[in-house]
């Protein structure tokens, strides 16, 4: 590979992974993190495991014996890893990739890699077109124009497989190339996968795109999320009460009326557009912290909290209890066309942030954005025998791991089932965080854990059984998060509680 194209993978690779940030320290060694506001939208630019992560591993940082590899020829150098036998094309397969109708092969499409669903006759249909698919003449990935891929939005059909045991992946590129590797992901850790025999063919993508279309449909999911305009604030009310307030702080306290008058003109000045804001917002905290205004107010057995980003995002959640069990609960988002909104509410109390957190005047609002892709099943996950699925529990400060038994499996798998995890079912974070000690002493130290090549998750179950958090590898530039769900019939868990313990 050429330096110039090794300069370029690495800047590439800098700017998909560069996010501002700074670290406060209190006395008591709470460490809070602050973000800047513009929040980085999801590239997960070509197949992840193939492209930008590899090529940040070896040119970067040169890691590992194995070879985080994508070279010209498909073969490891001696001199930087351990010998691996590159596989050479077997002239008589029906395509430089084999037989598709003998792989049982999973179809993503476009830059955020969303599933598509297919029957066994959609199945069937495809690998019958990649089968008679002309794969045009393999190039050097060299010729791959990196800083298009990772500067650009694309269109990508992405294809993943397994035979004797290795993985595959197979993406084709609307820029007119399909790119192909073998890959596997051995640390549970990190994640970085291991990558082999990177190839490259010029193709005619027009012609794969039409192909593709005349069997899946040419209706692509519409994955923008679009604001809906408020009639009038929906603040009001909850801001006439007499709240407490955490202005991007880490204590409440009592706002003089002269600060509550000027925060109620702020919110009202605002036009406000709601919009689903579970899709991407479900680890939104409700506690104090630096990143967010954090407004409570506390009726009867109601709590309802208002908050609000640097930017333009706030939300409303409402949670009525019977004791400390929750019974009832609302949460909805909101934008303004003011993106330093959030800004304006840190100079009105006081609060210091760094002068680039304030978004320039010069450029456009920001209402509409790309939704993530959703969680990937936890049942289709159970289902998946390639997968390990092990009992994780802390002793005498060690981590002791079992695999589950078969018959705990199975009735794991009853329960999600009839308990789809939904976004309705989402609440905000009111642990502090996944790990910190809050959110232990509410789920406790011990969980199940389900790996495998293209999963990662962590399922913790509260004590109290009201609550399950799914700790995931978003596979974006989110890195690993959390979504909490309220839990459903949890007598049905008994067995799994039991061996939580």
């Amino acid at each position: 590979m050429s330096k110039d194209t090794k300069e370029r993978i690495i800047a590439a690779c800098e700017n998909s992974v560069r996010n501002r940030s700074i670290s406060k320290t209190d006395n008591d060694e709470y460490t809070d993190h602050v973000f800047t506001a513009e929040r980085i939208k999801p590239k997960n630019r070509l197949l992840r495991s193939i492209s930008a992560v590899a090529a940040c591993a070896v040119i970067a940082g040169g890691i590992g014996t194995t070879g985080y590899l994508l070279n010209r020829n498909g073969s490891v150098p001696a001199t930087e890893t351990e010998t691996t036998e590159p596989v050479e094309e077997n002239k008589t397969e029906i395509t430089p990739f084999g037989d598709f109708s003998t792989f049982d092969f999973d179809v993503y499409r476009g830059a955020k890699r969303e599933k598509i669903e297919i029957n066994t006759e959609t199945k069937d249909n495809i690998a019958v077109f990649l089968n008679n698919f002309n794969w045009g003449e393999e190039v050097p990935l060299d010729d791959v124009p990196v800083e298009k891929i990772e500067k650009e939005d694309f269109d990508v059909y992405s294809f993943e497989w397994k035979k004797d045991g290795i993985s595959y992946a197979l993406a084709i590129v609307d820029i007119g190339f399909a790119m192909s590797a073998q890959y596997s992901i051995p640390d549970a850790e990190n994640g970085i996968p291991e990558v082999e025999n990177g190839k490259s063919r010029r193709i005619n993508y027009e012609a794969f795109d039409r192909g593709m279309k005349a069997i899946i449909g040419t209706e692509i999911d519409d994955n923008t999320i679009t604001p809906v305009l408020c009639e009038k604030s929906p603040f009001t009310d909850l801001l006439a009460t007499d709240y407490e307030i955490s202005p991007y702080t880490l204590e409440y306290e009592i706002p003089a009326q002269e600060k509550r008058d000027q925060l109620a003109e702020l919110f009202e000045s605002q036009t406000w557009y709601e919009f689903d804001g579970t899709v991407n917002y479900y680890g939104w905290p409700v506690h104090p912290n630096r990143n967010n205004l954090t407004i409570k107010y506390t009726e009867g057995t109601t709590v309802s909290y208002i908050s609000a980003d640097f930017r333009n995002t706030a939300c409303i959640y409402s949670a009525t209890y019977d004791g400390d069990t929750l019974v009832d609960d609302d949460w909805r988002f909101y934008k303004c066309e003011d993106m330093n909104f959030g800004v304006k509410i840190c100079d009105m109390f006081g609060t210091i942030i760094p002068d680039d957190f304030r978004y320039p005047e010069d450029e456009p609002v920001e209402l509409e954005e790309e939704a993530d892709a959703p969680l990937s099943s936890v049942l289709e996950d159970l289902r998946n025998t390639d997968n390990d699925i092990t009992l994780n529990k802390y002793v005498n400060y060690n981590w002791e791991k079992e695999k589950l038994t078969d018959e705990q499996i199975d009735k794991l798998k009853q329960y999600f089932e009839t308990h789809e995890l939904k976004n309705e079912d989402l609440v905000p974070d009111m642990w502090k965080g996944f790990g910190s000690q809050e959110f232990c002493e509410s789920f406790g130290n011990n969980f199940i854990m389900i790996w495998g090549d293209n999963t990662f998750k962590d399922l913790d179950f509260s004590d109290d059984r009201q609550f399950i958090a799914i700790h995931f590898d978003s596979g974006n530039a989110h890195g690993y998060d959390t979504k909490i769900y309220k839990l459903h019939d949890a007598d049905q868990l008994e067995f799994l509680y039991d061996i939580l313990g």
